[in-house]
């Protein structure tokens, strides 16, 4: 059975396929006339179809954990004193303010801000990690939030992870300082309202996680100033995040807006379609939910890569010993066909299951068989006497007859003969 799985020219051709990947991996042509392109296809991955297309708002459930209020741009310390004493009555469990205290401003407005911080526990407060060291893991300090306000306050810095995409796609829940460890915002917050989710996330130990989005700013209970000090809200047990995110679709100003993979235009980004808050609530509320992206991990995507490789280039290797005329037709229309349908299979596992394949190398050998097998039987092979030698099927073992043993023959001895007696012979007289 194993011998009909083995071709040898056809691993042959997958292992050079392998070293042209790498190699082209390595050397990443970046001409300037190709940037708009690249940015294009770097931005992009089949999940966004997902996230932009196949989720409908109708279907999703408002998450009544997460509150967000919009503080108003630019923020008054003042109102947000008044607001944190207000959700602090109402029985929140945890209030985030996702905007940067970087300065200190009206003395008398600053003290009393920082005095209802201190009356209320479960406060986080946002800050950046800055400085990079050289060994790309360690941040030399905190900055963005006064020591005035942080001291004896909780933290959780906001950063995104930089890559070279512009879609926020990754958070970091830990990073490392030159004097301590600190945790994300959304960390942060987890911590506070939900140890056990909290553990769950330290046992996991990833140095990033994907961002599994739940929906936009409507998946949460929104609210605004005039909500919160003129009305009597109920905030029993819930997260409060404090931020900007305007709830009049019709002025939204680009203020810390991203790209995020719900974009409606999951290709050529045009707009910002999440704000920064918005980004950390669905952070939140996959950390409480426990609904992770599942990622295959190095060995077993390169495993599942070799062998859709291996089968691919035999399928058109066959196809090319065989038919000589439409090869280039009918390969053609495989490589369309099983693209297609590779979008659909990554599309409905995230769809259903959250798991994630990097099907990226599939899709790049999958363009690259059908040269791969003519340069290698046209040129190479018939250059090599080595290769030459090579069949194309492992030949069967051979079969050795049977010998057929006979049975030897053991000499009877002759069975006496047994005088039969007649019955009508008369037996003799006394």
């Amino acid at each position: 059975m194993l011998r009909k799985l083995i071709y040898p020219h056809s691993l042959i051709v997958t292992c050079l396929m392998f070293v042209l990947i790498w190699f082209l991996d390595i050397i990443r042509i970046n001409f300037h006339f190709l940037n708009p392109f690249n940015e294009t296809i770097r931005d992009y991955e089949i999940t966004d179809i997902v996230y932009s297309r196949l989720r409908s708002k109708k279907n999703l459930e408002i998450d009544h954990r997460i509150v967000l209020v919009n503080s108003g741009y630019p923020a008054s310390r003042d109102t947000l004193r008044m607001m944190t004493d207000r959700i602090a009555a109402a029985g929140a469990k945890v209030i985030a303010f996702d905007i940067r205290f970087e300065e200190r401003k009206d003395p008398r407005i600053d003290s009393m801000f920082r005095q209802s911080l201190l009356r209320f526990e479960n406060v986080v407060l946002a800050n950046k990690v800055a400085d990079l060291e050289k060994d790309e893991k360690t941040f030399r300090r905190q900055e963005g939030c006064d020591t005035f306000f942080s001291n004896y306050i909780n933290t959780g810095f906001v950063n995104f992870v930089d890559n070279d995409s512009s879609t926020i796609r990754y958070i970091s829940p830990r990073e490392m300082t030159e004097d301590e460890e600190c945790l994300s915002f959304a960390a942060r917050v987890v911590s506070m309202y939900d140890p056990a989710a909290a553990e769950r996330l330290s046992k996991r130990n990833n140095e990033v996680e994907e961002i599994y989005y739940s929906g936009d700013q409507d998946l949460f209970v929104q609210l605004g100033v005039h909500d919160i000090l003129y009305t009597k809200p109920d905030l029993r047990d819930k997260i409060v995040i404090i931020g900007f995110v305007p709830m009049n679709e019709k002025d939204r100003p680009i203020v810390d807006m991203h790209y995020t993979p719900l974009n409606i235009r999951y290709t050529g980004h045009n707009t910002p379609d999440m704000y920064g808050m918005v980004i950390h609530a669905n952070i939140i509320k996959m950390m409480l939910d426990n609904t992770y992206v599942v990622e295959l991990s190095f060995w077993i995507n390169l495993l599942l890569t070799f062998i859709f490789c291996y089968f691919n280039i035999n399928l058109f290797y066959q196809i090319h010993r065989r038919v000589s005329l439409p090869f280039q037709f009918i390969t053609r229309f495989l490589q369309l066909g099983e693209i297609i349908l590779l979008f659909f299979i990554v599309a409905f596992l995230f769809h259903f299951y959250r798991l994630k394949m990097e099907v990226a190398y599939w899709i790049t050998a999958l363009l690259l068989t059908f040269d791969a097998v003519k340069f290698y039987d046209n040129g190479i092979r018939k250059r090599i006497k080595l290769l030459e030698r090579i069949p194309y099927v492992l030949p069967a073992p051979r079969k050795h007859p049977r010998q057929i043993e006979k049975p030897t023959e053991v000499p009877q001895e002759p069975k006496p003969i047994e005088e039969k007696v007649s019955d009508k012979q008369e037996s003799p007289k006394s």
